[in-house]
């Protein structure tokens, strides 16, 4: 004979039954110039994080959380050559999901951008623009396929002397976001146009090069650092990045020329957590009527490591122009970035830096 059962029991069993199924689901993984052409694309002078899986170190504490995903070794980044001349450029998009950007200053006093992007799914990245061959030093460290549109003469040779993997303007893979035909600074790629395109040509996606930069795991503060919650960088008459530090995010806000410095795909401001100020000698090419500018990459030099509020003095070195450039702190030793982006500001020694 079968015994009756309470109402009260078959509550509990099917309490204990619907946290089974609960804990169950829970645990179910969720899917989530004048420049050369660059045909058929014309010439240059005539937007939360999306990054690939990786395993990152467990906080002590849920107030360490780091986001930030760090630039996976043996992972071949791409290096994208960015527009950043006058006002029709702007927004420009991708630049809040690059671990690393470059700044260095073009002909006419004004800068060019390259990020450098390991694995993201960035949507919109531009305006892309020409290559410029000291950028391809920097790009060549990391071992990044290299993205432009259209180049100057110097940099088409070295592309080919250092057999540099690049896309260039290529059909498909970029497109305009505006129906001004007349308007060159609105060429725009994605990463999955990029990541096809290299399918195509079967451009290796693994490289063995040592990675440029280190990183912390955790959060840290800078040693005998002096304060640095203001820093403006005077490139010329022309141009002026700027940051301002904000303490609770612990978060250094982006200006540019006075302006809040926003991206495309958010409509926020750029913000970084690192920023390298590297001093180098640049100069007009002889011989080059648009004024183009040689900059010297190899060698070594000053500058500052800046992060959290504080400032260090630095040097540089590069051995060469294929060579990683190595950045050391007063002791001699390399310096360990804290986790999230950095901002390298290769800049002119002639350039007027002012921190307070």
């Amino acid at each position: 004979m079968i015994k009756s059962i309470s109402f009260k029991k078959v509550a509990i069993l099917f309490g204990v039954l619907a946290l089974m199924v609960f804990a169950v689901s829970c645990g179910k993984s969720r899917d989530t110039g004048n420049d050369i052409d660059a045909s058929p694309m014309p010439t240059e002078e005539n937007i939360n994080f999306d990054y690939m899986d990786q395993q990152s170190p467990e906080p002590d504490s849920a107030e360490e959380k780091i986001d930030f995903v760090f630039p996976e070794k043996g992972v071949r980044p791409y290096a994208v050559m960015i527009d950043n001349q006058g006002s029709n450029c702007l927004p420009q998009g991708g630049m809040s999901q690059a671990q690393v950007i470059y700044e260095a200053i073009v002909e006419g006093g004004i800068t060019r951008f390259m990020p450098v992007f390991w694995g993201q799914k960035t949507e919109l990245i531009g305006p892309v623009r020409s290559a410029r061959h000291y950028f391809l030093d920097y790009a060549m460290e990391h071992d990044a396929i290299y993205v432009h549109i259209g180049w100057s003469p110097m940099a088409m040779s070295d592309i080919s002397k250092f057999k540099i993997n690049n896309i260039n303007g290529a059909y498909g893979v970029f497109w305009d976001i505006t129906n001004d035909k007349s308007n060159w600074q609105d060429t725009y790629t994605s990463m999955e146009k990029l990541q096809e395109y290299v399918k195509q040509v079967n451009y290796k996606t693994t490289t063995d090069k040592e990675m440029v930069f280190k990183y912390s795991e955790k959060d840290q503060e800078l040693t005998n650092g002096k304060k640095a919650e203001k820093i403006n960088l005077s490139y010329s008459q022309e141009y002026k990045s700027y940051y301002e530090y904000d303490g609770d995010k612990k978060l250094y806000l982006r200006f540019r020329n006075g302006k809040p410095h926003i991206e495309r795909q958010t409509q926020e401001q750029l913000t970084t957590k690192n920023i390298i100020i590297q001093k180098v000698k640049n100069y007009d090419i002889k011989g080059d009527q648009a004024g183009r500018q040689e900059v010297n990459t190899v060698g070594s030099g000053e500058g500052y490591y800046i992060t959290n509020g504080k400032c260090i003095e630095i040097t540089w070195s590069k051995a060469s122009r294929t060579e990683r450039t190595k950045y050391l702190d007063s002791e001699g030793k390399e310096i360990v970035l804290n986790p999230g982006q950095t901002w390298v500001q290769i800049f002119p020694v002639s350039g007027k830096i002012e921190m307070e």
